[in-house]
């Protein structure tokens, strides 16, 4: 596999994890949930409230993700930028590789929306 291949499917897999993190909220309303979002409060609503916060959190991770997908692209098909020898014996591992590294970095945007969250509830005005 050459560096310039191995990049490619870098960048597939960071696009895979940008994809979830656009779906994973949708994809997390139920009845339930739509219904407390939906319901009238006193002053504040606290379910859309949190709701808006996490949305903001995995927008922003995914926005994160999908803008070094298309990076990572760009770097791999722009003739000259990588060079074109070969990284992997076995193309497995350079596949491989490039998975463990995606998931490292969904990883790491985990993290990085679960210290969103919590930033933007500690930032948030409390109802009285």
């Amino acid at each position: 596999m050459t560096l310039q291949t191995f990049v490619t499917v870098l960048s597939l897999a960071i696009g895979f994890v940008a994809g979830l993190y656009f779906c994973v909220g949708s994809a997390q309303l139920n009845k339930t949930t739509i219904g407390a979002l939906a319901g009238t409060y006193w002053d504040s609503n606290p379910h859309l409230a949190n709701f808006l916060r996490v949305l903001k959190a995995e927008y922003l991770c995914g926005g994160i993700a999908l803008c070094l997908t298309f990076f990572l692209q760009f770097v791999a098909s722009v003739p000259g930028v990588v060079p074109d020898r070969q990284a992997f014996d076995e193309p497995w591992a350079g596949a491989v590789l490039a998975i463990v590294c995606g998931g490292a970095i969904g990883a790491l945007l985990l993290w990085l929306r679960g210290h969103l969250v919590t930033q933007l509830a500690a930032a948030a005005p409390r109802a009285e």
